[in-house]
């Protein structure tokens, strides 16, 4: 049994870190890389590809192995869908299909997200989500809100699946699926949301923030209950590591738009980082591997350490190449359902694994 245990253990300290590398593309159509060594360090590779179109989607996904990285061509003409570039992290300067795949009943995505599990990748376009197979990019299944409006965000978890929906006579609503993307099922799941419901990022357990247009609301046991009030409307959000979250807000005045980064830990709003009124990003993006918190806050693309709120770097358009418009990280992991998670992080389960082997090593 020892030598079992003190297996997983070397296979945790092998793997190490899944990298803690963050992706951007921008409106000059370009995909790029930030090398991130260290919560304190950053190092702006710059353009890997050129190619992705002025308005794309970026997202990155576990296939069931290994990382990839995939950029939408939502600029695309092909009149059956959107178009998806696949990258391996190790070579962003060329998809590994050259042509790329069609996402057939995709129309200008609007959000992705990839299953835990390797096998799919969920797309938000119109009133619809959409799934596909991460090895060939075949149709699964779909999904159409029918009440009308439109679904705005995808998200996934470990187990679950979520969308943001835009009811034209209701409002905002939150859905919940286990997979099958079916509403007639048990565990299927619909809660109103409040107005201008934008954002939504797990916070532990059953509890999620949501970002809206009067600010956050910690949503649980289908009750929203308003953790910060603001005056302009939430429009991305993401955990931090000490159980609080991130969250950017953004007013507009004609063409000017004022995007704000705020943190929210301790029960209250407790700094904000950056307030920008030149361009219209607003995403903020969480990287576990270092504890990064990545934004995009008007033309700039910055870097922050979730330890201290600390700048590690920040770019503006002319140092990116064009104006940011999404970012993800280069790794990220999942669960094949049967070997357990292959992203080789050490997550919670890899400390639990060195607190025993020091309790075992002790004993010898």
């Amino acid at each position: 049994m020892r030598k079992i245990f003190v297996g997983a253990i070397l296979a945790v300290l092998l793997c190490g870190s899944a990298g803690a590398d963050v992706v951007y593309t921008t409106d000059a159509g370009t995909l790029g890389l930030i090398k991130i060594s260290s919560s304190t360090s950053a190092d702006l590779v710059g353009t890997q590809y050129t190619g992705t179109g002025s308005d794309s989607l970026l997202g990155s996904y576990w296939n069931g192995s290994e990382t990839r990285v995939l950029v939408i061509n939502r600029d695309s003409t092909t009149a059956s869908g959107d178009v998806a570039l696949t990258f391996s992290p190790s070579n962003l300067t060329t998809p590994l299909k050259s042509s790329g795949d069609i996402l057939a009943g995709v129309h200008n995505a609007r959000s992705m997200a990839g299953s835990n599990t390797g096998r799919s990748v969920f797309f938000a376009s119109g009133n619809r989500i959409s799934e596909f197979r991460t090895d060939d990019f075949s149709a699964v299944r779909s999904y159409d809100y029918t009440p009308g409006g439109s679904i705005k965000a995808v998200i996934s978890t470990a187990s679950r699946i979520y969308a943001i929906a835009e009811d034209e006579a209701s409002g905002d609503v939150i859905l919940g699926f286990d997979g099958q993307l079916k509403e007639d099922v048990q565990d299927f799941v619909k809660a109103s949301a409040p107005e201008g419901t934008a954002a939504l990022s797990w916070l532990s357990g059953s509890r999620a923030a949501v970002g809206h247009a009067s600010g956050v609301s910690l949503w649980s046991s289908n009750i929203f209950t308003l953790l910060v009030s603001s005056d302009a409307p939430v429009k991305s959000l993401c955990m931090d590591d000490e159980g609080g979250f991130y969250f950017a807000e953004q007013s507009s005045s004609g063409d000017v738009y004022t995007t704000t980064l705020k943190h929210y830990s301790g029960g209250e709003v407790s700094s904000t980082l950056f307030t920008s009124t030149d361009g219209r990003g607003c995403k903020v993006f969480r990287h576990d591997s270092e504890s990064v918190l990545a934004a995009v806050i008007g033309s700039n693309l910055r870097l922050y350490s979730m330890k201290d709120d600390a700048l590690i770097a920040s770019y503006d358009a002319s140092t990116l190449g064009g104006n940011p418009l999404s970012v993800a990280a280069s790794s990220v992991s999942g669960d094949d359902g049967s070997s357990g998670s292959s992203g080789c992080e050490l997550s919670g389960l890899g400390v639990i694994l060195l607190a025993g082997c020091a309790v075992i090593m002790k004993r010898r």
